[in-house]
């Protein structure tokens, strides 16, 4: 099968961001104090919690961790050590496993696959301490990983993997509600989109017209309220100040897309981090999104789930958050599905070229 991208070079760009990482953790857990951005950093908060200075858990991954304490098993360094570990092994292989169709192996995308998990650079960050979010990602994509087998398999074996799907989505509605609700709810919504998926157009205004009968009756008011913590507790310049609550429901749309615009594009651009995550994310993220719409007609049921789960937890977490750090963090699984969607849409239309030239040879 001819491939354009070379699967040896990729593979030297994996082992060369994989040896740069590992490098550049061990010099930071050896030399480096506090946050690479500076900033507030949550796992001082964790680790506080789960050594008993705090009685509130503000969500499942301190309670987790007072457990461990609890038990004997934790130890904060140790924790962080898995936690990078895991960021460099586990989520590159579940990332490929569900890209990966069942079709003859395309190698490149498997290079491509790793590639991506291992340089992403928010991931790097998210690795530096007992941050939740590696573990979260790891639940999120095995949850991603279960649906496409139950596309793949028998209703029989399906019933089993719904209910391992649930469960693992209670537990990521504990560790990040929005996440877990997003997650839950994109099964029925597929159901729905899968029926009628070539109104997608329609869809698309329907979508529009929804937030804007919801945000007049109030339905949008917990997530909007949340929103305006950002603005009264604003620290630094990462906050960008878009409020939504008081807005009515043609300004409320159009505030909503420029947010939409700062917060998934980057696009809010104040200093050179932010910078520099436009650069080696955003840049990549919107390329995909462009190759995505550009060959949507190799779209399959997976991506179609992709897609759904996409428009459902990017459009919460949208709503609800107004600081480009946060956004940073939160826009990781909205990324992470794009990507997949590009690669599984690449095998699909390579796949499909290679039957066209074979036939046309017969």
């Amino acid at each position: 099968m001819k491939v354009t991208i070379s699967e040896k070079g990729v593979w030297v760009l994996v082992v060369v961001a994989l040896l740069c990482k590992i490098a550049y953790f061990i010099y930071y857990k050896t030399f480096i104090s506090g946050t690479i951005f500076g900033g507030g950093n949550d796992s001082d908060y964790y680790n506080g919690y789960a050594l008993g200075d705090y009685t509130v858990a503000v969500n499942f991954w301190p309670v987790i961790l007072r457990f461990l304490n609890e038990m004997g098993f934790y130890n904060r360094n140790v924790i962080t050590w898995i936690t990078f570990v895991t960021s460099i092994t586990l989520i590159p292989y579940l990332f490929y496993k569900m890209v990966k169709i069942q079709a003859e192996e395309i190698k490149p995308v498997m290079a491509g696959s790793f590639f991506l998990i291992i340089f992403y650079p928010t991931m790097f960050y998210l690795t530096i301490d007992i941050f939740r979010e590696v573990y979260m990602f790891t639940v999120l994509l095995l949850c991603l990983l279960l649906y496409k087998k139950l596309l793949e398999t028998n209703w029989q074996k399906g019933l089993v993997y719904i209910f391992i799907y649930l469960g693992l989505t209670y537990f990521l509605y504990l560790m990040r509600p929005y996440l877990g609700f997003a997650l839950a709810l994109t099964p029925f919504v597929y159901l729905i989109l899968s029926k009628t998926k070539r109104y997608i157009m329609a869809w698309v205004i329907l979508y529009f017209v929804a937030l804007f009968f919801v945000k007049s009756y109030g339905g949008l008011d917990i997530l909007l309220n949340y929103r305006e913590n950002f603005f009264f507790f604003a620290r630094g310049e990462s906050t960008i100040g878009i409020g939504l609550l008081d807005k009515n429901p043609i300004m409320f749309l159009v505030y909503y897309f420029y947010s939409l615009l700062l917060q998934l594009f980057s696009l809010y651009m104040v200093n050179i981090n932010v910078f520099l995550v436009f650069f080696f994310e955003s840049v990549p993220f919107i390329l995909a999104f462009i190759y995505l719409f550009k060959n949507i007609k190799f779209m399959n049921r997976f991506v179609s789930f992709l897609l759904t789960f996409f428009v459902i937890y990017t459009t919460i977490w949208l709503l609800g958050n107004d600081n480009l750090g946060t956004a940073v963090r939160l826009r990781i699984p909205s990324y992470l599905v794009i990507f997949a969607c590009m690669f599984i849409i690449y095998q699909t239309k390579v796949v499909f070229d290679y039957e066209k030239i074979k036939k046309t040879k017969l």
